[in-house]
């Protein structure tokens, strides 16, 4: 008889204590769930981001809408090496046109047009981008470019040259607010063809080769009147650039180029 009532009141005591540790868990569940929860940002705040939504950029990995252009127009501006150079830094300006299209919800084409005159270089080529986050985005691509250039002098200097180069490229954004969006892009360097030609000698090479890489980082926001700009700077290292075709180098090495980008989204 004891024991039957040892062994209840051991019962009883167990059912209070769980009790209890039900009540306190139920009272402490909403205020950590309460916690636990964001508010979200009302979609006036600067910092609030509307998935799906496209922003002006030409350099941010996001498709423009399909059936839709995207264009900007500005400058870039090439620093000489010293290697070529020597003492002498000269910054080689150049217009910079780049156009997009929109084919599907991810596929877009790009292309892009740089001339300082005497020399041009044209390019196209398609991306694939897709969103990972409501801000983070990625593309991947490859472009074809064809540049020319001649530099002639009546009785002094006449020469001239062209080329083709393949850039596969990979590209990844962040956007920090609404407007404001950041990428950074990665390319590799092929030739695919030179020939260069003075007077009655010529140069050509039709083999294809890798040439270097480039890294490019570029910021692009509202200016004003909701009107968009492109800030950036490229560092390419490789053993040729176009716009110093008729510099006639002899190094067989990489040199480095760094760019200084502006553009003015349209």
């Amino acid at each position: 008889m004891t024991g039957l009532l040892t062994v209840g009141l051991l019962l009883a005591g167990l059912s209070v204590h769980a009790q209890r540790r039900q009540v306190s868990a139920d009272s402490t569940a909403p205020r950590s769930s309460v916690r636990r929860m964001r508010q979200p940002l009302p979609e006036n705040h600067p910092r609030a981001i509307q998935p799906g939504v496209r922003r002006p950029g030409i350099y941010f990995p996001q498709a423009p809408i399909p059936g839709r252009w995207r264009y900007s127009i500005g400058a870039v501006f090439t620093t000489t090496p010293p290697e070529l150079t020597e003492e002498i830094r000269v910054s080689v300006p150049a217009i910079d046109f780049n156009l997009q299209r929109g084919i599907s919800k991810h596929w877009f084409i790009n292309s892009r047009i740089q001339t300082q005159i005497i020399q041009s270089n044209v390019g196209i080529g398609v991306r694939y981008a897709a969103p990972i986050t409501d801000r983070l985005f990625v593309s991947a691509g490859d472009d074809m470019h064809v540049w020319f250039g001649a530099l002639q002098i009546k009785d002094v200097f006449d020469s001239q040259a062209h080329g083709m180069q393949n850039f596969p490229n990979v590209s990844v954004g962040y956007r920090f607010t609404r407007d404001i969006q950041a990428t950074i892009k990665g390319e590799a360097i092929i030739d695919a063809y030179y020939k260069s030609q003075v007077g009655n000698l010529s140069i050509e090479r039709n083999a294809i080769r890798y040439n270097g890489l480039a890294v490019t980082f570029a910021v692009e926001q509202p200016l004003y009147d909701k009107k968009h700009v492109t800030l950036g700077f490229r560092a390419a290292y490789s053993s040729f650039n176009w716009q110093l075709w008729s510099l006639y180098d002899t190094f067989d090495r990489n040199l480095f180029y760094p760019q200084l980008i502006f553009g003015f989204i349209l």
